[in-house]
Formats: structure tokens, sequence, C-alpha cells
């Protein structure tokens, strides 16, 4: 599997998904160049995306105002390299970049990470939940994605969410499976 995950203190989480693994072959940060993540994904089958994001495509990292960002080091420009793959993208609307774009795999919609997003969201939290849930979360999903076929993960995921708080409810009901441009 490929890994796409800038160094990003914010997303730092994410990590759970991958780093236990033992069939990582390349992890792609923010210090690749294009045609570094492009040879990485034709070389893989499996590639999984991680970070911030919406749905014109993954970031590579926020700056401290939470707006700006130095690229997109996944976009429409690599659509044509993952549309054969087996995809993993959690960042905020994967799925919308998925649907738009017919890819084949696991996809979040908005996930809140932190507590801004979580204002902006309406979601009523705080940031010791969000810094206590979102390691849940992925620990969770790191075991769903070892242990469950991809198109039963946002299922699984659902029953999972044992706080059933605002942010857990939000999160873990913001997973989508993609069969080609279907949900499934």
């Amino acid at each position: 599997m490929t890994i796409i995950h800038a160094n990003d203190p914010t997303t730092q989480f994410l990590s759970l998904l991958y780093n236990q693994r033992e069939d990582i072959k390349v992890h792609i940060t923010e210090k690749n160049t294009n045609m570094e993540v492009i040879r990485a994904i034709r070389a893989d089958d499996a590639i999984m995306m991680l970070g911030h994001g919406k749905d014109c495509g993954l970031f590579t990292l926020r700056c401290k105002n939470g707006k700006d960002f130095e690229r997109l080091i996944i976009n429409s420009n690599h659509v044509q390299f993952l549309r054969d793959k087996t995809c993993i993208g959690i960042w905020c609307h994967a799925n919308q970049f998925a649907k738009r774009y017919k890819l084949h795999g696991l996809f979040s919609g908005m996930i809140i990470s932190e507590l801004d997003e979580a204002d902006e969201m309406h979601v009523a939290t705080t940031q010791e939940e969000i810094d206590r849930e979102m390691v849940k979360f992925a620990s969770r999903l790191r075991d769903c994605i070892s242990k469950y076929a991809l198109k039963d993960i946002p299922a699984k995921m659902k029953e999972l969410d044992d706080v059933g708080s605002e942010l857990t409810r939000y999160n873990y009901n913001n997973l989508y499976y993609f069969e080609g441009c279907s949900i499934n």
C-alpha cells in the first residue's frame, strides 16, 4: 500500500491507520514532488490518502490560520492514475472528490478533527473530546480496515460509536464506500 500523508500535527492521529502495517511500499509527504506522487500511485494497487482537504483534493499542509495550504498533493490531475486503484481517502470532503471522479474505495465526508471545524459545523464538543475521540476513531478504523471489506466499514464504524455525542455521531456517520460512482 502507498501512503500519502503530510507531516501535519493536526492530522498526526491518522498515522494510526498505517503505522503497524507491514505492506507499506511508499510513504509520500509534502516533501515529495508531483512526479514522485504519480510514480508511487502508478506502482501500487492500494492507495491510502490522509489529512486535510476539500472536494478539490488533499492538502499537503495547513497554515496556522487553518485556511491556507501549501499545495494539493492529490487533485484532479491524479485521477487518471487513481481510477483503477483501491483507495482509502480520509480527508474532509474526500467523498465528493471520489464521487466526482468515480473512484473506488472508502472515503470520508467532513470529519471534525479540530475545534474550528466543530464550530463551523455547529457541533458541540471540546478540544479534549476531539483529541480523545479522534484517536479512538482512527484506531477503530484501522481495525476495521484490517478485518472487513471496505464496503462493510461504514456500517461497522457506526456500530462502534460507543459515546453517541454530537461529535462522534457526526464523524462515525461520515464514511462512504464507492464502487465507481455509486454509493453502497
